[in-house]
């Protein structure tokens, strides 16, 4: 609990998204813009993103991303891989998944509508 309340409390101090990255902030190439990702794995790897984005409504500070694009959530998950958005949590986050969890996770959440 502990845990989850400190992250939660980086995640407001330093704030988590300023919208989502458009695909020219970003370098990523289209096999990897494109890679079709398993949902139900994304479902699995979600657990962490759903401790602060809920699935249904938001936190301050804290987007909903349920029924976001797939190739929005791509972009702005590799632009803070990459280090492009300046965000501490999500910058650990994002840079502990391969290509293959973050297109998993774009097609779960996307579906979440």
């Amino acid at each position: 609990m502990l845990k989850y309340l400190l992250i939660i409390s980086t995640v407001l101090i330093f704030g988590l998204f300023s919208g989502f990255v458009h695909s020219d902030e970003v370098e990523l190439s289209a096999e990897i813009l494109n890679l079709e990702g398993d949902p139900e794995y994304g479902e699995y790897l979600a657990s962490d993103c759903k401790t602060c984005h809920k699935v249904k409504g938001s936190s301050p500070g804290v987007p909903l991303i349920s029924g976001v694009d797939r190739k929005d959530l791509i972009i702005a998950l590799h632009a803070y891989k990459q280090k492009i958005r300046k965000n501490p949590v999500m910058q650990m986050m994002a840079n502990r998944l391969s290509n293959e969890d973050i297109a998993a996770l774009a097609i779960y959440f996307e579906g979440l509508k």
